[in-house]
């Protein structure tokens, strides 16, 4: 019995010896972070880049912040066709256009143009209930105004006459205009 019990205990502690957690490995580099990789020279790089093209971008949306268009020129903004967001169909869409023009002083000195929307048949009335148009030049900036604000706008082509106030007689002005999600700057000189 006596060898039997020494048997007995070291049998266990050498499987437990054995059978014990294995050593980790260690790796010979340390991993990368996500979104690197590694060029052949060696030396991390990074996986995704900054796409080229123009900054402020945002075609995809059917909006251009800080795109400036020159007096006369159409700013288009697309939009879904139908009365309600259900109705809507996947890629039909028609193009909203905002055009600045016949920008000239007005007898009193001041800016005076004229802002005009095209409106395509949608199935529905354009609001313009948050239509911002100010004008910003030589230091100023204030909101341009009109006797015949615009309202809900059916199918057709929409003409209303805008002053701003300011400064008299500017040789030059930007006039930002903002419609919900339409966003465009029209700027030049003030014939």
């Amino acid at each position: 019995m006596r060898r039997i019990l020494p048997c007995a205990l070291v049998l266990p502690i050498l499987l437990l010896t054995g059978c014990g957690t294995p050593e980790r490995e260690v790796p010979a580099e340390p991993p990368e972070p996500p979104g690197t990789a590694t060029d052949p020279s060696g030396s991390p790089t990074d996986e995704w880049e900054e796409p080229e093209g123009d900054e402020g971008d945002d075609s995809a949306e059917g909006t251009v912040r800080g795109t400036e268009y020159a007096f006369g020129e159409g700013a288009v903004f697309p939009y879904p066709v139908g009365a309600y967001e259900e109705e809507f169909r996947e890629g039909v869409e028609e193009d909203v256009v905002y055009t600045v023009d016949d920008v000239a002083l007005t007898p009193s000195g001041q800016v005076g143009f004229t802002l005009t929307l095209e409106v395509p048949e949608l199935g529905r009335v354009l609001g313009t209930g948050f239509l911002d148009v100010r004008c910003s030049y030589e230091g100023h900036e204030g909101p341009a105004t009109t006797e015949a604000p615009l309202g809900e706008l059916e199918t057709g082509t929409h003409v209303t006459d805008m002053v701003c106030g300011g400064p008299d007689s500017p040789s030059s002005v930007l006039v930002s205009v903002v419609n919900g999600e339409d966003e465009a700057d029209f700027a030049g000189p003030v014939g």
